[in-house]
Parts: C-alpha cells; sequence; structure tokens
C-alpha cells in the first residue's frame, strides 16, 4: 500500500513539474468545478431521497448521493484538503449522517435538518465559488463557458427539487420570483453560445438542447406536476456530459 500510494505521488509530481502556470490554473479550476457540479448531484437526490411526493423510497437515491459525496472526499484529497473547501464540507457530511440516523419516532425533525444540511451546501458552494472566481480568469473562455452551462443545469434541477419543500430554504443562489426563468435564458442563450466556441461539438452540444428542452416546459412551471426523478435523469446526463467535455478541453491544453 505504501509502495502504491509513493508511485501515485511520483506520478502526481512528474505531472506537474511538466505544466505550465495556465495548465495548472486550468486543472485546479477543473477539480473547484467538479467539486461544485457533485455537492449539487449530493443535495438533488438527498432532496429527491427526502420528497415526500415520492411514494417509494428508492435505495438508488442513497447510493447516489453518497457516490457524489465520495467523489467530494477525493477531489478534496486531490487539492491538499483546503480548509475553507474542507470545513464546510465536512459540516455538510455530518449533517447527513444525523439526518440517516434519525428513526421514525424523530420524523418530525426530518425536515429541519434537511434545512440545515442545504444551508451547509450553499456554504460550500459559495466557498467553492469564492476559489473558482480567482482562477476563472486565468482559463479559456470554452473551458468557462463548459463549467457554467454545467453550473447552471445543476442549479436549475436543484431548484426545482427545492420548491417541493416549502419549509427548506434557498441557499445556493438568490431566490426570486423570476429565477427559473432567468436561469433558463441564460441556458439557452449560453447554449449557442458554445456552438460558436466549439463548432466542432455542435452534434454533442444539440444532443444536450434535445434533453434540457424535453424537461423545461416543467422547470418553468415547477409548481405543477413534480416529476423530481425524471429531471434528475435528464439534467444529470447533461451536467456529466458538460464535465466531460470540460475535462477534454483541461486535457487538450496540457496537450497543446
Amino acid at each position: 500500500m505504501k509502495m502504491h500510494l509513493k508511485y501515485l505521488l511520483v506520478l502526481l509530481l512528474l505531472g506537474f513539474a511538466g505544466q505550465t502556470p495556465a495548465d495548472t490554473d486550468a486543472q485546479l479550476a477543473q477539480n473547484i468545478h467538479e467539486l461544485r457540479s457533485e455537492g449539487y448531484r449530493a443535495a438533488t437526490y438527498l432532496l429527491i431521497d427526502n420528497n415526500l411526493f415520492e411514494r417509494v423510497r428508492e435505495p438508488g437515491n442513497r447510493e447516489t448521493y453518497n457516490d457524489a459525496l465520495g467523489n467530494m472526499e477525493k477531489l478534496l484529497r486531490l487539492m491538499d484538503n483546503p480548509q475553507d473547501l474542507r470545513t464546510p464540507f465536512n459540516e455538510f457530511v455530518g449533517l447527513i449522517r444525523e439526518l440517516e440516523n434519525q428513526s421514525l419516532e424523530e420524523a418530525h425533525y426530518h425536515l429541519a435538518t434537511v434545512n440545515r444540511i442545504m444551508m451547509a451546501h450553499g456554504k460550500l458552494d459559495k466557498a467553492a465559488g469564492a476559489q473558482y472566481s480567482g482562477l476563472a480568469g486565468t482559463i479559456s473562455e470554452h473551458l468557462h463557458a463548459l463549467h457554467q452551462q454545467s453550473l447552471e443545469t445543476s442549479q436549475i434541477l436543484l431548484l426545482y427539487q427545492n420548491s417541493m419543500f416549502s419549509s427548506i430554504g434557498i441557499y445556493f443562489i438568490e431566490p426570486g420570483e423570476t429565477v427559473f426563468q432567468n436561469i433558463d435564458a441564460s441556458i439557452v442563450q449560453r447554449s449557442a453560445t458554445l456552438k460558436t466556441l466549439l463548432p466542432e461539438l455542435s452534434g454533442t452540444l444539440n444532443d444536450l438542447d434535445k434533453q434540457y428542452s424535453f424537461i423545461q416546459p416543467r422547470l418553468l412551471n415547477h409548481r405543477a406536476d413534480w416529476v423530481p426523478t425524471i429531471a434528475a435523469f435528464y439534467l444529470q446526463r447533461n451536467t456529466e456530459t458538460l464535465n466531460d467535455l470540460a475535462r477534454e478541453q483541461v486535457r487538450q491544453n496540457k496537450a497543446s
């Protein structure tokens, strides 16, 4: 095990040795973005798991948010555990474990704990967003646009899940009457921008548009006929694809 860790450390050091400062910034920005993306995935599936409108509590929901938490743990370690991210992450995970350990007799505490979890997620996301902002000006326009499209797709999905809880606050974005419409308009506009920036990916970007347009009416009419798992299925597929495209941009930048 020790030899394996030493081997990974040598590979990591060799990788950094061949990187320019721009490469390092792009990789760090990618890591922070993926940390945020996994945070939104965890929060989304935690809300689905605790949604009273869902007749059956699917075990896959917990598996998904725990998978996201595991990925966040790996990313934090990869970034050498920055304290301003590690501390809110530990709070986020600790509250989730508190929720999981509550008995049926404590059911009246569940939504209060969920609200605290969402507060912790908002705190973590804002801390990660602040770190990302310091790098945004050093990365390519292509990469930044992919990150923003992925982020806003995650945000409109979590906002949709959030709208099903009258007693759960919105802590990751400034709420308002037109917040759904504003994020939707931004996603649609940026999609056109991405096709201009990355014409070679027009086929993939068109597929993303189709998937988004399928669920878009539900997002804009979010107070009627809720479909939490369907919305998560389509929009998570889009964020995964956008994150894959962003990783490829980072890889190409290192190779060029």
